[in-house]
């Protein structure tokens, strides 16, 4: 019985220590919230997605006909698909924002943080393109199939790949059972990789606006819960405006229409989060080289705590130069998502083939280049 106690009291004390007792920088901003924000609403899409998967039916013949049910028949089925659909896209809206201040700050120094946190990046994309493919709709069959057609391009094993992924000889019955299976699958991964990496970051502490070790830190509670809740508040009264006032923003007019395979739609374009890679997709000639191409723009992120090793100087207060590439780079980012909405016309064909390469000039040149120029800087000062 003792021992019993002893556990509990140990294993009480363990989580008071990794959350209202967790010691904080007091200097950090809003921005450090983003990842709060995005486990907020990582358990949000958990809970809505079992109540949609309850009256979901994965059969090609009655998909979309269950998604309209829910937003008819079903009591508050509209609310909670609608609250799902929305905080997908901010989650994606949050993790570039998380995903920015970590290269502005120069946080991905800290490698097992920054490759779980990836890793979480990558599943979760698959997790939102499975689940844009159950809604059945004309954009969800023609995103399924291009998609999958990528796999074609595997030497030797293309073609069977593909239909043993379809199931089929095409995009059908089999295949939206396998995606309604994968996004359930893939967000249990993201769930339990989202704890790996809180882990990881309460073993090597928060970073903080001055780039150095903060010895000046205080209790997560009630400072910091405090400001979490008022930005959970904040964001929970902005997706209310969505939710209510601008359901389909987000959406594509064409998945309201149910999936014709006799009928292709005018412009092919994935959910806008997926934009920027889709532009690199279209901005190489050749199908393998893009397909390539895009896939490494993803993964191109992984590779920065090894692209860049300046450990000196992280604060950007001081470094007016990486100030003008970072926001020169957010501004390109933001360009390829508009340029992937674009139809494939020489014009945008060509500005996005610009815009590519400053992508990778930016990740593979530029940002190592920076640090080791500002590393001689420093040095030079100190001598």
């Amino acid at each position: 019985m003792r021992q019993k106690i002893q556990i509990l009291l140990s294993t009480v004390s363990t989580f008071k220590n990794h959350s209202s007792n967790y010691l904080t920088p007091i200097n950090l901003s809003f921005i450090w919230s983003m990842g709060s924000l995005l486990g907020f609403c990582m358990a949000i899409q958990v809970l809505s997605g079992i109540f949609l998967s309850f009256f979901y039916n994965s059969d090609a013949n009655f998909a979309f006909v269950s998604v309209e049910s829910i937003m008819r028949n079903v009591q508050f089925g509209w609310f909670i698909r609608y609250t799902h659909v929305n905080v997908a896209s901010f989650i994606f809206l949050f993790i570039y924002m998380h995903i920015g201040k970590a290269l502005y700050w120069r946080s991905f120094t800290r490698v097992n943080l920054w490759l779980s946190g990836c890793l979480i990046f990558v599943i979760i994309m698959l997790t939102a393109f499975s689940g844009y493919v159950l809604v059945w709709g004309q954009m969800s069959l023609w995103a399924a199939t291009v998609i999958t057609n990528f796999f074609s391009s595997v030497p030797f094993i293309g073609d069977k790949l593909v239909e043993w992924i379809w199931g089929g000889f095409t995009v059908s019955k089999p295949t939206l059972t396998r995606f309604f299976s994968i996004h359930f699958l893939a967000g249990l991964i993201t769930s339990f990789l989202a704890v790996v990496h809180l882990v990881v970051l309460h073993e090597q502490g928060s970073s903080n606006p001055l780039g150095t070790k903060s010895y000046d830190n205080i209790n997560f509670s009630p400072f910091f819960l405090n400001k979490d809740l008022f930005w959970f508040s904040f964001f929970l009264i902005f997706l209310s405006y969505f939710i209510f006032f601008r359901p389909n923003a987000f959406m594509h007019p064409a998945n309201y229409e149910q999936a014709n395979p006799f009928v292709t739609p005018k412009n092919i374009v994935p959910e806008w989060y997926f934009l920027p890679f889709y532009t690199v997709l279209k901005s190489i000639p050749n199908k393998v080289g893009g397909i390539v191409m895009m896939g490494f723009s993803i993964v191109s992120v992984i590779f920065l705590p090894f692209i860049d090793k300046n450990t000196l100087i992280k604060a950007p207060k001081i470094r007016a130069l990486w100030k003008f590439f970072y926001w020169s780079f957010v501004f390109n980012f933001i360009f390829l998502g508009w340029l992937g909405e674009q139809p494939a016309e020489e014009l945008f064909v060509s500005l996005g083939q610009v815009s590519t390469a400053y992508y990778f000039l930016f990740i593979w040149f530029i940002l190592p280049f920076l640090g080791r120029l500002e590393t001689i800087i420093l040095l030079d000062a100190k001598a």
